[in-house]
């Protein structure tokens, strides 16, 4: 008669072994003593069987890694020509309302086809060429960047220096660190942690681009990487080898860089790297 107390599913780390009667299993198939409540037990332990070859051949968590780009809307613009022409529409058919020298900062409202709304000091609305301007945000107070990356943890120090070593690789400028901005990306990285998600779309940020906003991060070009990694080098190797995440690292448009780190997740750290060109 089948032993029903041998049959035990044990499962640990991922695998799972099965102890049974090798007896008992005998007589049920070859002895064809059995009745329908052992058929059943039998069919039990063969699925059981099956489900713990499923277990022991299932992989180990894979690291993860994410990327996301976006252009901002510009608020300011300086003048790049000697003389610029503000004009009552959007082409240069339009008569003069204005002219502004070079460097002159100017505030836009908007957006007409590819010419930038200025609203002038006297209230007066008119349009300008995106050939004649460059957009410019207001500069945050900011101390020397190597002053501000001491202020960085050791994981998010190497990552900067890494991320700035293949910038450099490629002849293009370090990125800065900011600080403020690096508190934002703690924040972030915080926010998986606590409940439980990889995403550039936090359940209590919402998209990276209006978590920045409501920190007061203002920013012509903006992006964000997010990693899931055992270490920073692993971590930095996983982005720079998906293309989506490089073309941030590498991207021109960027000027500063706030990175957080945190331990603890699933991956053993996670990481945040958020962008913004000035």
């Amino acid at each position: 008669m089948l032993r029903y107390d041998y049959i035990l599913k044990i499962i640990v780390k991922g695998k799972c072994i099965v102890n049974f009667s090798i007896s008992s299993l005998y007589k049920v198939i070859f002895m064809k003593k059995f009745k329908f409540i052992e058929l059943l037990l039998l069919a039990a332990l063969l699925l059981t069987l099956y489900a713990c070859a499923g277990n022991i051949q299932e992989k180990s968590l894979e690291p993860q890694a994410s990327s996301m780009f976006r252009k901002g809307n510009v608020e300011k613009v300086e003048v790049i020509v000697d003389s610029a022409y503000i004009r009552n529409g959007n082409s240069i058919d339009f008569p003069v309302v204005s002219t502004v020298k070079k460097n002159t900062i100017l505030d836009v409202g908007g957006l007409v086809g590819k010419w930038y709304i200025i609203i002038l000091d006297n209230g007066k609305v008119g349009a300008i060429d995106p050939k004649e301007v460059k957009p410019v945000v207001e500069k945050p107070n900011l101390q020397a960047n190597g002053t501000n990356i001491k202020k960085l943890t050791p994981n998010e120090q190497e990552m900067v220096k890494l991320v700035n070593g293949e910038r450099l690789k490629r002849g293009l400028s370090p990125l800065k660190v900011d600080l403020a901005l690096s508190e934002v990306a703690r924040f972030k990285s915080q926010d998986m942690l606590d409940n439980n998600y990889f995403s550039h779309y936090s359940p209590t940020y919402s998209s990276p681009f209006e978590m920045m906003k409501s920190f007061g991060v203002k920013y012509i070009y903006a992006g964000e990487n997010i990693a899931g990694n055992p270490t920073v080098k692993e971590a930095h190797q996983s982005l720079m080898n998906s293309e989506g995440h490089k073309k941030n690292i590498l991207n021109p448009n960027f000027t500063h860089i706030g990175i957080g780190v945190k331990e603890g997740s699933k991956f053993g750290k996670i990481f945040t790297q958020m962008f913004v060109g000035r």
